[in-house]
């Protein structure tokens, strides 16, 4: 690709996720794998002490992009979003920022926010301008307790947060079309050394010795295996069981695009109450 100086410094990681997928725990093995974090990162608190691993920055001007899009959690973005120029003033800044954050180091940089999977379009225009390689990587997890949590966080039915767990999902695969690398929550307290060198494999960073990952992949965090719960909406439903078979990047892309396009469709947008968006992070 012109431009490009090495492998590592015009490669980028994008960690997407629904919200209370796992991504905090991704992004820390992958930094014990090589990655380069960003030098601001949203502070933890009392539900996820170790922190969010997100992007300050990148967190705050696309929570503003949403309150100014007039968007919310659960609705796809506006049709010609895209072309406002709220959008062209937000990817402007975004640019910079990414811009900054490739210079800052020599290894791979990676960073996660769950509202850049509605903005992958945007992304990947900067991508494209600044000579950069994304390696997509999608957190799953078993969706009782992110369902639950959304209920908590936006004061919300279960059907709702339901629609909140989908469009994310469906935004994140539909935006880099199945191009990605699905990695299991679940997966990490029964095959973490499969997940890592699929990890290697999809970005290029480092297998890392056993004891770079000692203490982060904590039985007790398994909570979700324990959360049982049975969805509501048919289509989600749907998605669940399709992505429960799926893992890494290898899987039949085509037929899992046709069901996230039936799920897109199947999106009530119009009858939905609108909640409040939050504009800081937190993975919700």
């Amino acid at each position: 690709m012109a431009g490009m100086t090495s492998l590592s410094t015009r490669r980028v990681v994008v960690v997407l996720g629904s919200g209370r997928s796992g991504t905090s725990l991704l992004m820390q093995v992958l930094a014990r794998m090589g990655m380069r974090l960003s030098p601001e990162l949203i502070a933890g608190r009392e539900d996820n002490p170790d922190g969010f691993f997100e992007d300050a920055a990148i967190v705050r001007i696309q929570a503003n992009l949403l309150r100014n899009l007039d968007a919310w959690p659960f609705h796809p973005l506006p049709p010609d979003w895209l072309s406002r120029p709220v959008t062209a003033a937000a990817t402007s800044v975004l640019q910079d920022v990414a811009r900054d954050r490739l210079r800052e180091g020599a290894s791979t940089w990676g960073f996660k926010d769950p509202r850049t999977a509605s903005f992958l379009p945007l992304w990947r225009h900067i991508f494209a301008a600044e000579g950069v390689e994304p390696a997509y990587l999608l957190a799953l997890r078993e969706p009782g307790s992110i369902i639950r949590s959304f209920m908590r966080a936006y004061a919300t039915m279960a059907d709702t947060a339901e629609q909140v767990w989908m469009a994310r999902i469906c935004d994140a695969l539909w935006h880099c079309a199945g191009d990605c690398h699905l990695v299991h929550y679940e997966d990490w307290f029964s095959r973490p050394g499969e997940v890592v060198a699929g990890l290697a494999a999809r970005t290029g960073l480092a297998l890392p010795a056993d004891d770079r990952l000692a203490g982060l992949i904590k039985p007790g965090l398994n909570r979700s295996a324990r959360v049982h719960y049975f969805m509501r909406n048919t289509m989600a439903r749907q998605l669940h069981d399709a992505l429960r078979a799926h893992r890494g990047s290898e899987f039949d892309r085509e037929r899992l695009l046709r069901l996230v396009a039936e799920c897109r469709e199947s999106l009530v947008v119009d009858s939905a109450p609108r909640i409040a968006q939050s504009g800081t992070g937190g993975s919700t």
